[in-house]
Protein backbone atom coordinates (compact mmCIF):
# COMPACT_ATOMS: atom_id res chain seq x y z
CA UNK A 1 0.00 0.00 0.00
CA UNK A 2 2.45 2.43 0.59
CA UNK A 3 4.56 1.61 -2.29
CA UNK A 4 1.05 2.23 -4.68
CA UNK A 5 0.73 5.58 -2.87
CA UNK A 6 4.09 6.86 -3.85
CA UNK A 7 3.69 6.15 -7.06
CA UNK A 8 0.09 8.12 -7.16
CA UNK A 9 1.24 11.17 -6.19
CA UNK A 10 4.01 12.46 -9.22
CA UNK A 11 0.71 11.23 -11.47
CA UNK A 12 -1.43 13.90 -9.32
CA UNK A 13 1.16 16.37 -8.98
CA UNK A 14 1.30 16.29 -13.39
CA UNK A 15 -2.23 16.36 -13.62
CA UNK A 16 -2.14 19.89 -11.65
CA UNK A 17 0.81 21.29 -12.95
CA UNK A 18 -1.66 21.13 -16.35
CA UNK A 19 -4.42 22.29 -15.17
CA UNK A 20 -2.58 25.35 -13.78
CA UNK A 21 -0.68 26.11 -17.31
CA UNK A 22 -4.37 25.31 -19.00
CA UNK A 23 -5.41 28.42 -16.52
CA UNK A 24 -2.87 30.43 -17.07
CA UNK A 25 -3.31 30.36 -21.27
CA UNK A 26 -6.57 30.45 -20.66
CA UNK A 27 -6.41 33.54 -18.47
CA UNK A 28 -3.72 35.35 -20.52
CA UNK A 29 -5.85 35.08 -24.02
CA UNK A 30 -8.75 36.63 -21.58
CA UNK A 31 -6.26 39.61 -20.78
CA UNK A 32 -5.04 39.17 -24.80
CA UNK A 33 -8.78 39.94 -25.99
CA UNK A 34 -9.61 42.20 -23.47
CA UNK A 35 -7.08 44.72 -23.99
CA UNK A 36 -6.58 43.50 -28.12
CA UNK A 37 -10.26 42.35 -29.31
CA UNK A 38 -8.74 42.35 -33.11
CA UNK A 39 -5.51 40.29 -33.03
CA UNK A 40 -6.93 37.26 -32.21
CA UNK A 41 -9.40 36.88 -35.67
CA UNK A 42 -6.89 38.63 -37.48
CA UNK A 43 -4.11 35.68 -36.52
CA UNK A 44 -6.96 32.96 -36.99
CA UNK A 45 -7.55 35.07 -40.46
CA UNK A 46 -3.53 34.93 -41.72
CA UNK A 47 -3.14 31.41 -40.27
CA UNK A 48 -6.70 30.05 -42.02
CA UNK A 49 -6.05 31.98 -45.58
CA UNK A 50 -3.33 29.54 -47.56
CA UNK A 51 -5.96 26.84 -46.45
CA UNK A 52 -8.95 28.61 -48.22
CA UNK A 53 -7.10 28.97 -50.73
CA UNK A 54 -6.07 25.88 -51.64
CA UNK A 55 -9.87 25.01 -51.15
CA UNK A 56 -11.09 27.51 -53.54
CA UNK A 57 -8.40 26.41 -55.80
CA UNK A 58 -9.45 22.86 -56.03
CA UNK A 59 -13.11 23.88 -56.13
CA UNK A 60 -12.90 25.82 -59.08
CA UNK A 61 -9.99 23.84 -61.05
CA UNK A 62 -7.14 26.20 -61.20
CA UNK A 63 -5.29 23.33 -59.73
CA UNK A 64 -5.54 21.52 -62.75
CA UNK A 65 -3.30 20.36 -64.93
CA UNK A 66 -1.60 22.94 -67.20
CA UNK A 67 -2.10 20.51 -70.01
CA UNK A 68 -5.77 20.83 -68.81
CA UNK A 69 -6.16 24.61 -68.27
CA UNK A 70 -4.50 25.22 -71.86
CA UNK A 71 -7.30 23.11 -73.17
CA UNK A 72 -10.18 24.62 -70.74
CA UNK A 73 -8.31 28.10 -72.21
CA UNK A 74 -8.85 27.06 -76.40
CA UNK A 75 -12.50 26.19 -75.64
CA UNK A 76 -13.18 29.32 -74.19
CA UNK A 77 -11.35 30.99 -76.82
CA UNK A 78 -13.47 29.01 -79.44
CA UNK A 79 -16.97 29.65 -77.83
CA UNK A 80 -16.46 33.23 -77.34
CA UNK A 81 -15.20 33.27 -81.62
CA UNK A 82 -18.68 31.34 -81.81
CA UNK A 83 -20.54 33.51 -80.08
CA UNK A 84 -19.22 36.71 -81.76
CA UNK A 85 -19.32 35.46 -84.80
CA UNK A 86 -23.45 34.54 -84.37
CA UNK A 87 -23.87 37.97 -83.09
CA UNK A 88 -22.15 39.77 -85.95
CA UNK A 89 -24.77 37.43 -87.92
CA UNK A 90 -28.07 38.42 -85.85
CA UNK A 91 -26.69 42.54 -86.62
CA UNK A 92 -26.63 41.92 -89.96
CA UNK A 93 -30.41 40.33 -90.51
CA UNK A 94 -31.62 43.15 -88.04
CA UNK A 95 -29.83 45.75 -90.08
CA UNK A 96 -30.98 44.02 -93.44
CA UNK A 97 -34.35 43.48 -92.12
CA UNK A 98 -34.50 47.56 -91.30
CA UNK A 99 -33.77 48.23 -94.64
CA UNK A 100 -36.09 46.02 -96.69
CA UNK A 101 -38.95 47.58 -94.06
CA UNK A 102 -37.49 51.27 -95.32
CA UNK A 103 -37.86 50.06 -99.06
CA UNK A 104 -41.06 48.04 -99.02
CA UNK A 105 -42.71 50.45 -97.13
CA UNK A 106 -42.38 53.40 -99.53
CA UNK A 107 -45.43 54.84 -100.81
CA UNK A 108 -45.54 54.49 -104.48
CA UNK A 109 -48.69 54.55 -106.84
CA UNK A 110 -46.46 52.19 -109.42
CA UNK A 111 -45.62 48.77 -108.95
CA UNK A 112 -42.20 47.76 -107.75
CA UNK A 113 -39.64 45.07 -107.70
CA UNK A 114 -37.34 44.35 -104.92
CA UNK A 115 -33.80 43.26 -106.32
CA UNK A 116 -30.39 42.78 -104.73
CA UNK A 117 -27.26 44.07 -106.12
CA UNK A 118 -24.69 41.69 -106.97
CA UNK A 119 -22.12 43.68 -108.44
CA UNK A 120 -20.81 47.44 -107.26
CA UNK A 121 -17.85 49.74 -108.00
CA UNK A 122 -14.76 48.25 -107.89
CA UNK A 123 -16.20 45.26 -109.26
CA UNK A 124 -18.25 46.97 -111.99
CA UNK A 125 -17.99 50.47 -113.98
CA UNK A 126 -17.82 53.53 -112.23
CA UNK A 127 -21.28 54.92 -111.23
CA UNK A 128 -23.17 51.38 -112.05
CA UNK A 129 -24.61 48.65 -110.00
CA UNK A 130 -25.55 45.39 -112.14
CA UNK A 131 -28.75 43.65 -110.05
CA UNK A 132 -30.20 39.78 -109.66
CA UNK A 133 -33.46 40.99 -112.03
CA UNK A 134 -34.21 42.06 -115.69
CA UNK A 135 -36.16 40.60 -118.54
CA UNK A 136 -37.79 38.12 -116.01
CA UNK A 137 -39.53 40.80 -114.36
CA UNK A 138 -40.44 43.06 -117.08
CA UNK A 139 -37.35 45.46 -116.27
CA UNK A 140 -37.36 47.79 -118.97
CA UNK A 141 -34.23 50.21 -120.18
CA UNK A 142 -35.47 53.50 -118.26
CA UNK A 143 -37.02 52.32 -115.18
CA UNK A 144 -36.29 54.50 -112.40
CA UNK A 145 -34.34 52.48 -109.53
CA UNK A 146 -34.72 53.57 -105.54
CA UNK A 147 -32.55 53.10 -102.04
CA UNK A 148 -33.57 52.95 -98.66
CA UNK A 149 -36.61 55.97 -97.88
CA UNK A 150 -37.31 56.50 -101.31
CA UNK A 151 -34.28 58.03 -102.59
CA UNK A 152 -33.78 57.89 -106.34
CA UNK A 153 -30.50 56.81 -107.73
CA UNK A 154 -30.87 55.67 -110.91
CA UNK A 155 -32.22 54.55 -113.63
CA UNK A 156 -32.02 50.66 -115.71
CA UNK A 157 -29.63 51.04 -118.31
CA UNK A 158 -29.65 48.18 -119.97
CA UNK A 159 -31.61 44.79 -119.58
CA UNK A 160 -30.30 40.93 -119.98
CA UNK A 161 -32.59 37.79 -119.37
CA UNK A 162 -32.13 37.72 -115.36
CA UNK A 163 -29.98 40.90 -114.71
CA UNK A 164 -29.84 44.32 -115.64
CA UNK A 165 -27.62 47.36 -115.05
CA UNK A 166 -28.15 50.76 -113.22
CA UNK A 167 -26.41 53.94 -114.37
CA UNK A 168 -26.34 56.25 -111.12
CA UNK A 169 -28.05 60.03 -111.70
CA UNK A 170 -24.08 60.59 -110.23
CA UNK A 171 -22.50 59.70 -112.82
CA UNK A 172 -19.56 62.02 -114.44
CA UNK A 173 -21.20 64.68 -116.20
CA UNK A 174 -24.65 63.76 -115.89
CA UNK A 175 -26.95 67.10 -115.35
CA UNK A 176 -30.47 66.46 -113.45
CA UNK A 177 -32.69 69.71 -112.72
CA UNK A 178 -33.16 70.17 -108.64
CA UNK A 179 -34.44 72.73 -105.86
CA UNK A 180 -32.01 73.38 -103.30
CA UNK A 181 -33.63 73.97 -100.09
CA UNK A 182 -36.85 75.36 -98.04
CA UNK A 183 -36.89 78.42 -100.40
CA UNK A 184 -37.05 75.81 -103.65
CA UNK A 185 -33.40 77.72 -105.23
CA UNK A 186 -33.46 76.36 -108.89
CA UNK A 187 -30.77 75.44 -110.25
CA UNK A 188 -28.81 72.46 -112.42
CA UNK A 189 -26.99 69.50 -110.95
CA UNK A 190 -23.82 68.08 -112.72
CA UNK A 191 -22.82 64.47 -111.20
CA UNK A 192 -19.17 64.04 -110.12
CA UNK A 193 -19.35 60.50 -109.36
CA UNK A 194 -19.41 58.19 -106.63
CA UNK A 195 -22.77 59.64 -105.73
CA UNK A 196 -21.46 63.34 -105.65
CA UNK A 197 -23.03 66.34 -107.48
CA UNK A 198 -22.18 70.05 -107.88
CA UNK A 199 -23.99 73.29 -108.47
CA UNK A 200 -22.92 76.87 -108.93
CA UNK A 201 -25.41 79.77 -107.09
CA UNK A 202 -24.77 83.30 -106.65
CA UNK A 203 -23.44 84.33 -103.35
CA UNK A 204 -26.19 86.34 -102.21
CA UNK A 205 -28.37 83.21 -102.51
CA UNK A 206 -28.45 81.56 -98.44
CA UNK A 207 -27.58 77.86 -98.97
CA UNK A 208 -26.25 75.78 -95.60
CA UNK A 209 -24.91 72.64 -95.20
CA UNK A 210 -27.48 70.18 -94.66
CA UNK A 211 -30.67 71.74 -96.57
CA UNK A 212 -32.69 69.09 -98.57
CA UNK A 213 -32.55 69.41 -102.62
CA UNK A 214 -35.40 68.05 -104.62
CA UNK A 215 -35.21 66.92 -108.37
CA UNK A 216 -39.31 68.10 -109.40
CA UNK A 217 -39.09 66.73 -112.96
CA UNK A 218 -38.04 62.65 -110.78
CA UNK A 219 -40.25 62.65 -107.94
CA UNK A 220 -41.22 64.77 -104.68
CA UNK A 221 -38.93 62.67 -102.41
CA UNK A 222 -35.72 64.18 -100.83
CA UNK A 223 -33.24 63.74 -103.93
CA UNK A 224 -29.63 64.84 -102.28
CA UNK A 225 -28.28 66.58 -99.18
CA UNK A 226 -26.06 69.86 -98.94
CA UNK A 227 -22.61 68.65 -98.07
CA UNK A 228 -20.46 71.25 -98.43
CA UNK A 229 -20.54 75.02 -99.78
CA UNK A 230 -17.16 76.36 -101.26
CA UNK A 231 -17.08 80.20 -101.20
CA UNK A 232 -14.54 82.27 -103.32
CA UNK A 233 -14.22 85.95 -102.83
CA UNK A 234 -12.86 86.11 -106.05
CA UNK A 235 -15.87 84.34 -107.89
CA UNK A 236 -19.43 85.52 -108.11
CA UNK A 237 -20.83 81.75 -107.51
CA UNK A 238 -20.61 79.05 -104.71
CA UNK A 239 -20.06 76.24 -105.23
CA UNK A 240 -22.85 73.84 -103.77
CA UNK A 241 -21.52 70.07 -103.28
CA UNK A 242 -24.53 67.75 -102.55
CA UNK A 243 -25.06 63.70 -101.99
CA UNK A 244 -28.07 61.42 -101.26
CA UNK A 245 -28.63 60.89 -97.95
CA UNK A 246 -27.31 57.45 -97.84
CA UNK A 247 -24.14 55.96 -98.56
CA UNK A 248 -25.43 54.41 -101.96
CA UNK A 249 -22.24 52.09 -102.28
CA UNK A 250 -23.07 50.40 -99.27
CA UNK A 251 -26.79 49.10 -100.45
CA UNK A 252 -27.64 45.88 -100.53
CA UNK A 253 -31.44 46.45 -101.94
CA UNK A 254 -33.09 48.36 -104.79
CA UNK A 255 -36.46 48.97 -105.73
CA UNK A 256 -36.88 49.01 -109.29
CA UNK A 257 -40.49 50.79 -111.19
CA UNK A 258 -41.90 48.17 -113.43
CA UNK A 259 -44.81 48.72 -115.85
CA UNK A 260 -47.84 46.56 -115.16
CA UNK A 261 -48.96 43.69 -117.70
CA UNK A 262 -51.59 45.46 -119.92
Amino acid sequence: MTYLEAHKKPGRRTAGIISGIGAVVVLFFMILYFWLPHLLPALWTTVAKPFWRAQFSLLDGSMQSPDYVLKENADLRQQLADLTVRSQTIQATLDENVELKSLLGRASSTPSILAAIIERPPYSPYDQFIIDAGADHNFVVGSRVYAADGVLIGTISDVLSQTSKVQLYSSPGNTIQVTIGPSHIPTTATGRGGGQYEADLPRDVSVTVGDYVQAPLLNDSTFAVVTAVESDPTRPFEKILFAPPINIFQLRWVMVEVKSKS
